[in-house]
């Protein structure tokens, strides 16, 4: 992070060196409980704490961990941001580490998040024990009884049956789980009309991404293991584009505006070399200014922040350093949030944009190389367009709507989705596998889309006007 740039000045304020500590002198300690507790001895609760973003900037708060809720600390964030009461809707705060993302529980306090991180870990994360426990609880295509729909009664009558399946198979063993949630998070499993008239954060998801990949800056730096975490303030995961649209403050653009840059250098928005480009010299026009020549020396140290890696080792540094710098020397005097907003509004054309990405394993439906649609790892995308598989590599995508997908269910360590391929009543089938151990997630997310779309269709079907 170079704090000179402007664009790393926006959100961070520079105390790189503040560690959770109470606000009176106490020693370094190994665990969140015997941190909380020797604040509390000294006569005050207020820790210090990290809030980051997406870009690795953070701010710093003072908090009492053991009575601040996640709603509270999201108020907070957007307090200090400068974020006014409508855009902060868009936006929350997620408990994440470099394997998963996790959205915070409204009214759980942040010493619950603490305690019960590791719980998240060993259930979520990408661990071989996952792997070879799990093999006997694969998704079955053939008749699809267990799966979830929304096409049949058959289907649908099961729905809940799994649901509930789901929910006591999948976290009953977990220790300080309400209702087979997680407790300081919100709750897993497929959302029955109980769960969500009772849900107080039912327009926000419940689920995680793999997508981050820079080396973990804990917002707990003294908790030892407990901590390995951070905090971020970014978008949440079922955001209409529309709403976003409707947003052009410039705190709220620059937030989007990062998250966009996040995904297009992972690769979780796949370009093709031109318009990798053309945002590549927009992000540098946006971070150092008009081009000088300090800033060539700075683009070849730190290209892997400007190329998407799909493309990265495609060219030598110095031909990305050749195509880049003339488009960004013709962007010079361009106004920094204009730039922001017309790199979102590239960004925005694409079916996948504003997707929350889960990693996966593509399991093929026959053993034959030549008729695979996808060779191994991919990454799955899921907005309001519909159902993404994404291949960076390969720069191959498929895209579904909600309109055509027939069901879908989920495992401890697999994901399983059948789409309908052609007109209502001449259709086939297709049905996808992926090993990921992040399934459950993956359902209840669609779940929350699928929701969404269903609502749409039918203010459509009564309004002729809007069809």
């Amino acid at each position: 992070m170079e704090s000179s740039f402007e664009a790393s000045k926006s959100l961070n304020d520079n105390k790189d060196d503040i560690e959770l500590i109470p606000t009176q002198a106490s020693p370094s300690l190994s665990s969140s409980s015997s941190n909380i507790t020797s604040a509390s001895r000294l006569g005050s609760n207020q820790v210090l704490i990290r809030i980051y973003f997406i870009d690795d900037t953070h701010k710093t708060l003072s908090i009492d961990p053991s009575n601040t809720t996640g709603d509270q600390l999201w108020e907070m964030v957007s307090e200090k941001l400068g974020i006014n009461n409508r855009d902060s809707e868009c936006f929350f705060v997620w408990a994440q580490n470099d394997e998963i993302e996790w959205l915070l529980f409204n009214h759980q306090n942040i010493s619950e998040v603490i305690k019960n991180w590791g719980i998240l870990k060993r259930r979520y994360c990408n661990t071989e024990e996952t792997s070879s426990s799990s093999s006997s609880s694969s998704p079955i295509l053939s008749g699809l009884s267990t799966i979830r729909g929304k096409k049949s009664n058959t289907t649908s009558n099961s729905s809940d049956n799994t649901g509930s399946s789901t929910n006591s198979g999948g976290s009953g063993s977990t220790p300080n789980s309400p209702k087979g949630g997680i407790s300081g998070f919100l709750t897993l499993g497929r959302k029955n009309k109980a769960q969500s008239s009772q849900s107080q954060s039912s327009s926000l998801s419940t689920t995680i991404a793999s997508e981050h990949a820079s080396k973990l800056r804990s917002s707990f730096p003294t908790l030892g293991e407990e901590g390995q975490f951070r905090l971020v303030y970014r978008p949440t995961s079922v955001l209409p584009l529309e709403v976003e649209k409707s947003i052009n403050t410039a705190e709220a653009t620059h937030l989007f505006y990062i998250q966009a840059v996040h995904n297009v250098i992972n690769s979780n928005y796949p370009c093709e070399e031109d318009v990798a480009l053309k945002l590549a010299s927009i992000q540098l026009q946006v971070l150092v200014g008009d081009q000088k020549m300090e800033h060539q020396d700075h683009f070849k140290e730190s290209i892997a922040r400007y190329i998407p890696s799909h493309l990265l080792n495609k060219r030598k540094v110095e031909e990305w350093e050749q195509l880049v710098i003339p488009q960004h020397s013709l962007l010079r005097g361009s106004d920094s949030l204009q730039l922001k907003r017309a790199y979102l509004e590239t960004c925005q054309r694409w079916a996948y944009y504003g997707s929350t990405f889960f990693k996966a394993k593509y399991i093929p439906a026959n053993t034959s190389f030549f008729t695979q649609e996808f060779q191994g790892k991919v990454s799955i995308g899921i907005n309001g367009n519909g159902f993404h598989i994404i291949d960076p590599k390969e720069m191959k995508m498929v895209s579904y709507s909600y309109r055509d997908i027939i069901a879908w269910d989920s495992t401890s360590n697999s994901f399983t989705i059948k789409f309908k391929i052609g007109q209502d009543k001449k259709f086939e089938t297709k049905p996808y596998i992926f090993k990921t151990p992040q399934g459950e997630l993956i359902n209840d997310l669609i779940s929350d889309w699928n929701e969404e779309w269903e609502s749409k269709e039918k203010k459509n079907n009564k309004d002729p006007k809007k069809k």
